[in-house]
């Protein structure tokens, strides 16, 4: 007959976790006095050794995140690294987490009461267009919310996360700048996201710097897309006189710049220099490979789970928005000019 299993000590959790055994005590028993990040490292251990069977699991351990995203979203690589930083969390964490996927536009009745019916619930909205009544509503039903790169600029009222979308704008267009390109279009994202508005302000700034002033044809409207992408660029370069370089807003409205340039018979990067923003897959895929900004999309999904879950456990956040940093990455699809603008 197989032997019963020991449960583990308080002792041996404790000294595992490297807590003290009155510590452990607390965690077991769902005392609020214990800091966040300890009591989610002696959750882990109790997990791992089994010490809490799904009968004596407090309220607490089975604390829940729902992701809600928009549906259209569902198809952006950049959706996809944000949800796997915050499996990743929520993992770590011990939190149950819930996909739910909103349609575009007005969003599904009652979605906000569902998520309270499993004990204790934050909500992860990514790139969402959460309603002000909405977020009233979660307020009231006692559901912490944390926006990711959130469509509207941060308020006073809720926790967020995003990127450093106005250092990035920046720095691509720095880059450009410093190679000798004066003649620089942007490709817009979609025009009211508070991304696309700061990247662009980044761009702008970057010129003002130069003491370059920005002409309005060298900015084209669009939305991240490949297709929108590959419409600016085109129109870029029928102009009289064509820019040198493009600076897009998303890697695929540059991978869109690469086709426009290679059917007008421009090459990249001696004609025409490419930039893109977020350092997606395909920033890797395209010939040559796209000099882009990269924004942290895992560690921003991770980060928001991490709020969610202190939040969860009563604590507060020492600032309610965060924006994590971008990196220029330098790659095939920049170079100087042909003929220096600087000394034609």
């Amino acid at each position: 007959m197989r032997e019963k299993e020991r449960r583990p000590s308080l002792a041996e959790v404790a000294g595992e976790a490297g807590v003290s055994i009155s510590t452990v005590s607390k965690v077991v028993n769902g005392a609020p006095d214990v800091a966040a990040d300890t009591r989610v490292r002696v959750e882990s251990v109790l997990r791992n050794k089994q010490y809490l069977s799904p009968k004596q699991r407090s309220r607490r351990d089975l604390a829940t995140v729902v992701v809600v995203l928009a549906r259209s979203s569902m198809s952006s690589p950049l959706t996809v690294e944000l949800l796997r930083g915050a499996m990743r969390a929520a993992h770590e964490a011990g939190l149950e987490l819930v996909l739910l996927d909103l349609p575009d536009g007005a969003p599904a009745a009652g979605w906000i009461e569902r998520t309270k019916r499993n004990g204790p619930t934050a909500v992860v909205a990514l790139k969402s267009r959460l309603r002000t009544q909405e977020r009233a509503r979660l307020a009231k039903n006692g559901v912490p919310l944390v926006e990711v790169d959130t469509y509207r600029l941060p308020d006073n009222d809720s926790y967020s996360v995003g990127a450093t979308n106005f250092a990035g704008g920046m720095a691509a267009t720095q880059h450009l700048l410093s190679l000798g390109h004066t003649r620089i279009g942007f490709l817009c994202g979609v025009a009211d996201t508070q991304a696309s508005i700061a990247r662009k302000h980044g761009y702008l700034a970057a010129l003002a710097g130069a003491g370059i002033q920005p002409g309005a044809d060298l900015v084209e409207e669009g939305d991240f897309t490949y297709e929108s992408g590959l419409r600016a660029a085109a129109s870029l370069l029928a102009r009289p006189d064509p820019v040198t370089a493009i600076f897009a807003a998303s890697d695929a409205q540059a991978a869109g710049a690469l086709e426009a340039a290679r059917r007008a018979g421009v090459s990249v990067p001696h004609e025409l220099s490419v930039m893109g923003f977020d350092d997606q897959l395909v920033a890797r895929m395209t010939a040559p490979q796209l000099t882009t900004i990269r924004q942290p999309s895992e560690a921003m999904g991770a980060y928001a789970v991490e709020v969610a879950h202190k939040l969860l456990l009563g604590g507060a956040p020492p600032v309610l928005h965060t924006d994590l940093a971008t990196e220029l990455v330098v790659r095939g699809s920049t170079a100087p000019p042909r003929v220096s603008e600087k000394n034609p």
